[in-house]
């Protein structure tokens, strides 16, 4: 049986395989937590799933989720992992970002699950690959291979730096995503002058979190030995410390 997490991620990694069927792999990229956990074994559950968009008119990608969300044969294909849709809508659909909410329910239970499907507009970063999703990940949930575009580790590491720095309100999740980035040898060798205020901005706002925000941001949405693991505060300081002495070493 699976978990509320991992039902979430089922239903991600099927909307993937479905997207990828229907939309050029070279007008979108996954991003954030799933990419990290699709591709680079990160051990943190998503709750959402983002991608990156380009060139695809608003009203076509739209029509295109809708057809996935919406088509008997996606019912079925989720039925078959013992999962369904209770409901779906678009609430935000503007030029820079499409956003869909969606309420699953596993079959069995009365309890609805809930996760978000966003597309930003903004067009694609560099650092662009199409290959594989994680074969391990496939084989625990029964599926089969699929192949996706999405950003390489070296992207994804600037991404959540600028993530951590611009945010409106900082995550804990961004720093652990870092963590797990500069464990794979993502963090770059030298920087551009202009990404130095970047960093030294990520340093600072990596210090504001203390571990009540970590508990609740990260380890909830960690496998239950790793929730165990990180369920001290030792643990997310020496995950934090980690960070921010890399983030300082690129700033002078």
């Amino acid at each position: 049986m699976l978990n509320f997490r991992q039902a979430i991620e089922v239903f991600h990694l099927l909307f993937l395989k479905q997207l990828g069927s229907r939309v050029d792999k070279n007008l979108w990229a996954l991003k954030g937590g799933c990419n990290l956990r699709f591709f680079l074994k990160s051990i943190r559950y998503s709750e959402d799933m983002d991608f990156d968009v380009h060139t695809i008119a608003k009203d076509t990608l739209r029509r295109n989720v809708n057809t996935i969300l919406g088509s008997q044969a996606f019912v079925g294909i989720l039925k078959t992992q013992k999962l369904a849709i209770v409901q779906y809508s678009e609430p935000k659909q503007t030029e820079t970002t499409q956003r869909w909410k969606v309420r699953l329910r596993m079959l069995g239970s009365e309890q609805e699950l809930p996760t978000k499907i966003e597309f930003s507009r903004r067009g694609l970063d560099e650092g662009l690959v199409f290959e594989p999703v994680d074969g391990e990940l496939l084989h625990l949930y029964r599926l089969s291979p699929m192949l996706a575009s999405h950003y390489t580790k070296e992207r994804a590491f600037l991404q959540k730096v600028s993530a951590l720095a611009n945010r409106s309100e900082t995550q804990a999740r961004d720093i652990f995503d870092l963590k797990l980035l500069l464990d794979a040898g993502a963090a770059p060798a030298k920087l551009a002058s202009a990404q130095t205020a970047m960093f030294a901005a990520a340093s600072e706002r990596a210090l504001e979190l203390g571990y009540d925000a970590f508990a609740a941001q990260v380890v909830a949405y960690l496998p239950q030995e790793w929730q165990d693991y990180y369920a001290n505060r030792a643990a997310w300081e020496s995950l934090q410390e980690a960070v921010v002495e890399t983030l300082q070493r690129f700033v002078p």
